[in-house]
């Protein structure tokens, strides 16, 4: 799947990996459908579009992000008609960028065009660099009769989507991705040549931006760029032909093409009609140094209050057109056609290699200033088009841990060993021997220090030299502390942490404490053959980092019978603390997980509580996920039996009981309507397509944490309502980074990484 999202930092977990028919092979009706149901999800939807000139029924889809932002596409043609992102000053928030006409003009559309000459002319044409004029010209656009199908579709929840659309012509296949995010979109081409010939291309990407009035319309960002007068490349797209391009208007003297001209003001005037390419002249692209064209530059539209951001990304060339008078035309309202482009040097193509170019376009006028757009096209050390597979590469086990009778690990660090249990007691934890001695010896320094606790565990505390600081409960791995450092200079309590009596919890008559709360691991896996194991016992195998950056404490559990291994990394930094667990599945059959990391954190009440960021998430909810840490309100039902199975009877009683603010009613579903949500009824809950990063407040304790996940796709929430005591034992909120309604599939030889960040922006 080829990904213009950021993915480096927001995984989804699973893909369709499906190919549609061609859009000329199937009814516009039939298509849609076809569409829908291999590609359609939150944000993505097929449908039919009338061209009201021609009455022509076409296939499009519709691109739309959680704060309303939209993009239509058709299909078959890769034709951007419309682009509406959010700004502020309008009654419905949202304002049409795209100049689009009917009959398919305008708009954004892709240009690329063949312009290989036979091998005998080639042998004669002089050096390109020394030409001003195209080197070639061109045997015509190679996307000509193309037939597009739509690739693949990709999700960022609900807050980045993007269709990638593909065709082949002669020996090229041509991918073409169009993404949208909430205050920008981008579009991006890739070549390859699978021929034995190269062949050389000319290309652009080019938009027709609407300005309100043809006064107060102009560039920002081209001084001190070369230009000279240039028709456009010739496209189906066009309003203005090449030639309608070039003709001046009747108060102007008619440009030179080829002689060039620097831009000597900050803002270019888009009132006179002209036709350019900034670029640096081809003359001097021989030298060693030379001057090249901004990657970026602004559209300025007074009219409409909007400043627009186009971003080149693989293109040498910048092409803008003016159409003074000749606007009218068309229409009221103001137009111009601009775009990143290879036009006077051709790009080659060599046998086998490939091509990519790029474009962004980013509302600088909008609600928020999130920066997404050039920081993930083209990372420098991967190409434009990255695969994003949620399935990392395959981590195998040494061959001496696959003996279905080994009951040891041996690690390198003094060649001690600890037994690994392959089993998965619900509650008693299996004790491994440990020394804490040993283990400060070994690894306490830098700020890391280990403490005894009882017979059974022991404690990790990780203290950055910032004062934020955490602690971890071994061998469960649970995390019981998280203090970060806030901006009056102390630190604060995150987590909420209980320790009980057994008895008390569980009315077994059993003594030893119980320690529940905190961020805690809860996965299970399922295998063919009635395979079923939960990692609760975990081992540390390293310590890394040191107290004035971060410290990361790493552990791993495994089943070595069935060759499943976790691990289990937990980083301390000056605003973060974040958990990252790892799988890998060695088995020669495919494993499905479902899980939590589960974090409860502390409040003074539900009741001054919001969630800030989950409009528009779908929810469902859901009776309580209970694990061995989950916090159990005094008017829950106990089981005496186990803390991880209880009675959906119990529960129904809990939950049919008269809420605070809400009464919960087991799987039913909705959209959350509110940004600003209230956290003060009884609540449980998982948001599908709920955005990555989101934003807890609490106004008792004027204090804020920013909850993050990757790999995950679910998002669950429970609260125990407001009627507990103020800062009690049931103050808390209980958030979860989850696989819980839909399972994450491993295939034999893969792994997956899964991750929550809980960022302090206090600090």
């Amino acid at each position: 799947m080829a990904s213009l999202l950021p993915f480096s930092l927001l995984k989804p977990t699973t893909f369709c990996k499906a190919s549609s028919a061609p859009a000329t092979t199937a009814s516009p009706s039939a298509l849609v459908e076809s569409l829908n149901d291999q590609f359609g999800r939150k944000g993505i939807n097929f449908l039919e579009s009338t061209d009201t000139s021609t009455n022509v029924i076409t296939s499009i889809v519709e691109l739309s992000v959680r704060n309303g932002s939209s993009l239509k596409l058709q299909l078959s043609n890769a034709h951007v008609t419309s682009y509406r992102p959010k700004v502020y000053w309008k009654d419905d928030g949202f304002e049409e960028v795209l100049y689009t006409l009917p009959q398919s003009k305008g708009g954004i559309g892709l240009v690329l065009n063949d312009v290989t000459q036979p091998v005998a002319a080639a042998a004669k044409k002089p050096d390109p660099f020394r030409k001003s004029e195209p080197a070639a010209a061109a045997k015509g656009s190679v996307l000509a009769g193309a037939e597009w199908s739509v690739k693949n579709v990709d999700s960022d929840s609900f807050d980045a989507v993007q269709v990638e659309l593909s065709c082949t012509s002669g020996t090229l296949d041509i991918t073409y991705v169009v993404s949208l995010y909430p205050e920008s979109m981008a579009s991006a081409v890739l070549v390859k040549n699978n021929g034995c010939k190269a062949i050389d291309l000319t290309s652009a990407i080019l938009s027709h931006i609407k300005f309100k009035k043809r006064g107060g319309s102009g560039i920002q960002g081209l001084q001190g760029c070369s230009y000279c007068a240039h028709p456009p490349l010739s496209s189906p797209f066009e309003i203005l032909s090449p030639a309608e391009a070039m003709k001046a208007d009747s108060s102007q003297s008619p440009s030179k093409p080829g002689q060039w001209t620097t831009q000597d003001v900050p803002i270019t005037i888009l009132k006179d009609k002209f036709s350019r390419v900034y670029t640096a002249p081809p003359s001097e692209r021989s030298k060693r140094f030379y001057r090249t064209p901004p990657s970026k530059y602004e559209t300025i539209d007074q009219g409409r209050e909007l400043v627009f951001r186009v971003i080149r990304m693989g293109y040498d060339d910048i092409y803008l057109a003016s159409p003074g008078s000749l606007s009218e035309k068309y229409g009221r309202e103001y137009f111009i056609c601009t775009g990143p482009a290879s036009m006077l040097v051709p790009v080659t193509v060599d046998p086998g290699e490939g091509w990519r170019g790029a474009q962004n376009k980013r509302s600088e006028y909008v609600f928020g200033w999130n920066w997404i757009s050039r920081h993930f096209l083209f990372p420098s050390n991967t190409s434009l088009l990255t695969t994003t597979k949620s399935i990392n590469s395959p981590t195998s086990f040494p061959p001496h841990l696959l003996s279905n009778s080994s009951r040891y690990i041996t690690f390198n660090k003094r060649d001690f060993e600890l037994p690994i249990s392959v089993t998965s007691p619900s509650v008693a934890y299996p004790q491994p021997p440990f020394n804490v001695k040993y283990l400060e010896s070994e690894f306490g320094s830098h700020g890391v220090s280990f403490a005894e606790l009882g017979q059974s565990s022991y404690v990790v505390r990780m203290l950055l030299e910032n004062g934020s600081a955490a602690s971890i409960l071994m061998p469960s791995g649970l995390i019981t502390s998280y203090k970060p450092k806030m901006w009056h200079g102390s630190s604060i309590e995150v987590l909420h942490t209980s320790v009980s009596e057994r008895g008390t919890m569980y009315g077994d008559g059993g003594g030893g404490p119980v320690i529940q709360g905190g961020v805690s691991l809860a996965l299970n896996f399922v295998g063919e053959n009635g395979f079923s194991w939960s990692p609760v016992s975990w081992v540390l195998t390293d310590v890394k980092g040191n107290s004035q950056d971060s410290i990361q404490v790493e552990m791993i559990s495994r089943d070595i019978g069935n060759m499943v291994e976790v691990k289990y990394s937990i980083t301390l930094k000056d605003d973060t603390l974040s958990s990252e667990v790892s799988v890998s599945n060695s088995r020669s059959s495919q494993l499905e997980l479902r899980g939590s990391i589960l974090s409860h954190l502390t409040l003074s009440s539900p009741d001054a509580t919001y969630a800030i960021g989950l409009e528009g998430s779908n929810y469902v909810n859901k009776l309580p996920t209970i694990s061995d840490f989950f916090i159990m309100p005094p008017n829950m039902a106990k089981n005496k039996k186990t803390s991880q199975s209880w009675p959906l009877s119990s529960l129904k009683e809990w939950f049919g009981a008269k809420s605070d603010d809400t009464e919960i009613n087991e799987q039913t579903e909705g959209e959350e309507k509110d940004n600003y949500k209230h956290l003060s009824g009884k609540m449980s809950r998982i948001y599908t397509c709920a955005p990555r990063n989101f934003t807890i407040i609490d106004r008792g304790k004027r204090n804020s944490v920013i909850v993050g996940r990757r790999g995950f796709g679910e998002l669950y929430m429970y609260s125990p309502g407001s009627s507990h005591e103020l800062y009690g034992k049931y103050a808390y909120l209980c958030v979860g980074q989850s696989a819980l309604l839909k399972p994450i599939t491993l295939d034999p030889e893969q792994s997956w990484i899964g991750e929550q960040r809980l960022h302090n922006p206090n600090l």
